[in-house]
């Protein structure tokens, strides 16, 4: 049974990568560029029967914006777009169940989720292929290095429908040509039996195309038979027909003009849109992306909890690393993705990272049982990447009502860890979450006046029948700001579990100039947009 549920995923992988075994692109683009990717053939059809992908990439921390233009002949009765069809996927995820789809004709606009999308087509129809058609320019030399040229306006489907070239004889290689002011279509013609084409010009925006332009090569597709490159002015030259149409329905095109740019900031981000069920329960696969579990390379157990940042920073707690088996970079790691420590089957977004140092706070104190200054941040080996499912926790950057500092009293929080269920009973391999209540510090100094006291720079939670428990120590209070989760506090200390007294929690707010000055390269996301 459960060899049937791994493998599940990899054959709808593998069967989605056979449907674009003949056209499967990899696209990588720099901040500030833009491509304007045509369908094959365009301003022509695509040929009925085939396929394209196109995966698109953009640096770490940078989106992508596409902006594009369909035309699919979708026939009127088709309402579920079974024979053309248009796919897109935020996420960057080729297996085509996870996709957003479109057929018929119209325009849309749309945002990768992170750095990654794919787009794609899948024409279902059947139809013979016209016989190939003798090119019309011969390229003297496919450049393999960058080309300057200066990056004119993203031209529309009807725009370049105007005007089309009358056909030429086949010239002799001539000697460059200045192509300034230009578009520069790069087309690989794989013949007759591949029936693919591409066209993609790199654009880039005025003030950047006045220093440098670079024209992007894809990856050449398969070759098998002789073939020809053809390159010219914005002109498009293909092994089809340009003027000769499928016959009946099927077949379309489009273009989408991509740009890669930064976003102001992300963080945050969540599967569920609410807070948490008020209850001790399981939470919800990937519910929490900035989750991490700490543990020892020596015996692979989670000990503590920890809040993802950055893609090197995590917070925790100052207390879990006291011991002789915690209190060192080396001897530690931290786990992202995961949702059950049992089971490697429930989701493929577990990653490990090893910890290149580890930063307690140097006020940090533990008189009378009761932690000081209890913050930790770890610092990884290795940039965490991210994912819908692993991803930075917002921080408490600013001020809430009347100035104070979040969390306020009466205000409710979630944690999450896999923590025991019960002061000294068994620690759960699911995580779970539980929602709790900030309660007025001064109710919580009274509730505390025999045990010591409330340390400065702290908060209280207090909801009976649920608390946070052993082992749950350094992961993060979320409260949920704009839809985004912020990590307003950390794990640090209670009377047993679940019982009569609150728990206490670092105050993040209270230490933010802290993990600016151990962080000084980062730039945190303040979520309160």
């Amino acid at each position: 049974m459960w060899t049937w549920l791994l493998f599940l995923p990899l054959l709808k992988a593998s069967s989605t990568n056979a449907i674009f075994e003949q056209c499967n692109h990899q696209v990588k683009l720099q901040s500030g560029q833009k491509l304007l990717i045509n369908s094959p053939y365009y301003p022509a059809l695509y040929p009925v029967g085939t396929s394209c992908r196109y995966a698109v990439e953009a640096p770490k921390d940078h989106v992508l914006q596409f902006k594009c233009e369909l035309q699919l002949r979708t026939l009127s009765t088709d309402l579920k777009c079974r024979t053309e069809v248009f796919h897109f996927n935020s996420e960057g995820d080729e297996v085509l169940t996870s996709s957003e789809y479109f057929c018929g004709s119209g325009k849309f606009e749309r945002k990768s989720f992170l750095n990654r999308a794919v787009i794609s087509y899948i024409s279902s129809g059947h139809s013979e292929p016209p016989s190939a058609v003798k090119l019309k320019d011969k390229l003297h030399a496919v450049p393999t290095t960058s080309t300057t040229t200066e990056a004119p306006q993203a031209v529309s489907i009807e725009e370049q429908d105007a005007e089309e070239e009358q056909e030429e004889e086949e010239e002799p290689e001539e000697a460059d040509e200045d192509l300034s002011d230009e578009v520069l279509h790069v087309l690989q013609d794989v013949g007759v039996s591949d029936a693919l084409a591409y066209v993609a010009s790199l654009l880039y925006d005025v003030e950047e195309s006045r220093k440098s332009s670079t024209t992007i090569y894809l990856d050449k597709l398969p070759i098998r038979s002789s073939s020809k490159t053809s390159a010219k002015r914005a002109r498009i030259v293909s092994s089809y027909p340009t003027a000769a149409p499928s016959p009946g329905h099927g077949g379309g095109r489009f273009s989408c003009l991509v740009e890669a740019f930064q976003p102001t900031c992300s963080c945050g981000w969540s599967r569920i849109p609410r807070i948490a069920s008020p209850t001790n329960e399981e939470a919800v696969l990937h519910e929490f992306p900035p989750m991490a579990g700490v543990l020892t390379k020596k015996h692979g157990k989670v000990f503590c909890g920890a809040a993802i940042i950055h893609h090197r920073y995590l917070l925790s707690a100052a207390h879990c690393f006291l011991g002789p088996e915690t209190n060192s970079a080396a001897k530690l790691r931290v786990v992202v993705g995961e949702h059950d420590l049992a089971s490697s089957f429930e989701t493929f977004a577990t990653q490990r990272y090893d910890l290149d140092a580890l930063i307690l706070h140097e006020d940090f104190s533990q008189a009378s049982g009761q932690p000081k200054n209890d913050i930790a941040m770890l610092k990884t080996r290795m940039a965490i990447v991210w994912s819908q499912h692993v991803g930075p926790a917002c921080l408490p950057l600013q001020p809430g009502e009347d100035g104070q500092k979040l969390p306020l009293a009466g205000h409710q929080v979630v944690a999450a860890g896999w923590g025991t269920t019960s002061y000294g009973g068994p620690q759960t391999h699911r995580l779970l979450k539980a929602t709790l209540d900030v309660i007025d510090g001064r109710r919580c100094r009274q509730a505390l006046s025999s045990a010591g006291g409330l340390p400065p720079h702290t908060f209280c939670t207090y909801t009976p029948g649920r608390d946070t428990c052993q082992y749950d120590s350094g992961g993060a209070l979320y409260e949920r700001i704009n839809g985004r989760l912020m990590a307003v506090g950390i794990v640090s200390f209670g009377q047993a579990c679940a019982a009569q007294q609150p728990s206490v929690n670092t105050r993040v707010a209270s230490f933010i100039k802290w993990i600016r000055t151990k962080s000084p390269e980062v730039a945190y996301c303040p979520g309160r947009t």
